[in-house]
């Protein structure tokens, strides 16, 4: 039993080790379409999975807030939007040239999908929208010491089936009673490769 113990810990342990497998952080601005809306209130996370050097995966999370003028209500009110990704990742760099996996700078491009929640923050609606997302984006990346990379993402994100507007209110007033919201980032941050 020992011995299987030990083989498989092996075994994982050189899969890791080998596996392009990485981690990555961001902060910026993010914005709404309509109502129209941006702040420095995004923040994200993700880890990623290199299947080569072109094509890859990742799953993340996002969190954005929405403060907007409600002049319904004669105050600023909105949204916090937590969202969990799982998306396809291209390295077009590489792909248009394969040296370009040689050079420090490279430009990723990613889209996917996954589920999101909106949450109002209007005291007299409690409940919470749950939603199906889908997001695309570019991140130019630059690598600033080894497998450390400085990054800076634009990503467009689109949530199906949105049932509040993102200054918080609940959008009653159409029928059918939802609509595709639609955001954007614009962040920076860092990226770091495990593996060889």
């Amino acid at each position: 039993m020992i011995k299987k113990i030990f083989t498989l810990l092996l075994v994982s342990s050189s899969f890791f080790a080998s596996a392009q497998y990485g981690i990555e952080v961001n902060y910026g601005l993010n914005g709404s379409y309509d109502p129209k809306y941006n702040g420095m209130t995004h923040i994200g996370a993700g880890v990623t999975y290199d299947f080569d050097e072109v094509f890859g995966a990742k799953v993340d999370f996002g969190m954005d807030e929405f403060s907007i003028q409600n002049d319904l209500r004669g105050m600023k009110t909105g949204t916090t939007n937590t969202r969990f990704t799982a998306q396809g990742v291209i390295n077009l760099s590489t792909l248009a040239d394969t040296r370009a996996a040689l050079k420090p700078f490279n430009v990723i491009a990613h889209a996917g999908g996954g589920v999101s929640v909106l949450k109002s923050d209007i005291p007299e609606y409690v409940n919470t929208d749950h939603l199906f997302n889908v997001v695309i984006g570019i991140t130019p990346r630059f690598e600033v010491a080894e497998k450390l990379y400085l990054t800076a993402d634009f990503s467009a994100l689109f949530n199906v089936s949105q049932h509040y507007f993102f200054n918080g209110e609940l959008a009653y007033t159409q029928a059918p009673n939802s609509f595709t919201g639609i955001m954007y980032n614009a962040s920076i941050g860092v990226a770091y490769k495990f593996g060889e």
